[in-house]
């Protein structure tokens, strides 16, 4: 792969004929058998990297599987509680509209109780009227400097 010295004067030959007004620099030849062994060297580092990111694929594999069984695991105690919540409740009594209301026409005198309720309504001595003129000037004090569209 080592370039023949004949073939490296051409190229400098040609070099100075393209570039006249360039600085000359000397090439630097590699050492010898420098791409005789980059290939393997390559290969090496190559593996070596292979290593690390194969073990950080196995690590983010390990926490996904870790979350989805905790998941299953908390979506089966929820679902294994919520059934047995209704088991233990009664189950509802179905009653048509025309049974409960002559059991209400039966029983009127229990409910005779829940119907009356007594309100007490304050008098009206207490309740206190302004009169007009008050608040009339209040709206007076509110509106100036300003337009009606304004306040509302």
């Amino acid at each position: 792969m080592a370039l023949d010295p004949m073939e490296n004067d051409d190229i400098r030959k040609e070099m100075d004929e393209l570039s006249p007004h360039l600085p000359q620099k000397q090439p630097e030849m590699p050492p010898p058998g420098y791409f005789d062994s980059m290939p393997d060297k390559i290969i090496q580092r190559w593996k070596a990297e292979e290593g690390k990111v194969h073990h950080r694929r196995i690590l983010i594999r390990r926490w996904i599987a870790i979350a989805a069984m905790c998941i299953g695991v908390m979506v089966a105690g929820w679902w294994l509680f919520s059934q047995s919540d209704a088991s233990t409740s009664t189950p509802a009594l179905t009653v048509s509209s025309s049974e409960a209301y002559q059991y209400v026409m039966d029983n009127i005198s229990d409910f005779d109780g829940l119907m009356e309720q007594h309100v007490e309504w304050p008098l009206e001595e207490k309740i206190i009227m302004p009169d007009s003129s008050a608040a009339e000037e209040f709206l007076l004090e509110e509106l100036q400097g300003h337009d009606i569209e304004q306040i509302f």
